[in-house]
């Protein structure tokens, strides 16, 4: 999107630092752009991801496995992330995710983005689930920072884009390198339903 606009570039570290944020804040920090311009790049940027996603974005290994091994212990799940309502929808349906949550929420328009916890908050309701009874698995240290606001228990996975050492400064309540670490992890402490 900086080529296309002619603006200066930007490192992927600086890039990889700011996913998980809303489109806007991260465009205009990351590019200094405001206004019309910043408008315009969303609106590329926007149009660029749908196209990609529908080949490119797909769940890691295992995910399928962890997620039918959660159900049928009666866990409820939800999904709480940084894409608008409309792409969450979009993208949970096209990797075939839908069957395995309870609830997805994704950010509603006139409403903050993460870090602010307004969407973990919408998910935990949606569940009927409180703070103390929740655990969010996150990615980002975004993530870590809106569970935290609401007290609830959070797990940091090292396989996004945020550095394990950015993510352990967040103080998680577990780091999980594997989906076999986060599962049994989960096992654990998980309660069901």
């Amino acid at each position: 999107m900086a080529q296309a606009a002619g603006i200066f570039d930007v490192s992927d570290h600086d890039i990889r630092q700011r996913i998980g944020e809303p489109l806007g804040p991260m465009l205009a920090a990351l590019f200094g752009v405001s206004g019309s311009s910043l408008a315009t790049m969303i609106a590329d940027y926007s149009a660029e991801y749908v196209s990609l996603a529908a080949t490119m974005e797909r769940p890691f290994d295992g995910v399928f496995t962890l997620l039918s091994h959660l159900k049928s212990r009666g866990i409820k799940l939800a999904i709480a992330t940084g894409k608008s309502q409309s792409g969450a929808i979009r993208a949970t349906t096209r990797m075939g995710l839908v069957p395995y949550f309870d609830s997805i929420h994704g950010i509603l328009p006139g409403t903050p983005g993460k870090p602010d916890p307004a969407v973990l908050h919408r998910a935990l309701e949606a569940l009927g689930v409180s703070a103390r009874d929740a655990i969010m698995v996150g990615d980002t240290t975004f993530d870590l920072d809106l569970s935290a606001a609401l007290g609830v228990r959070n797990v940091a996975v090292s396989w996004g884009v945020h550095s394990v050492a950015a993510l352990t400064a967040r103080n998680p309540t577990f780091l999980a390198t594997d989906l076999g670490q986060l599962s049994a992890w989960l096992d654990t402490v998980a309660t069901t339903s």
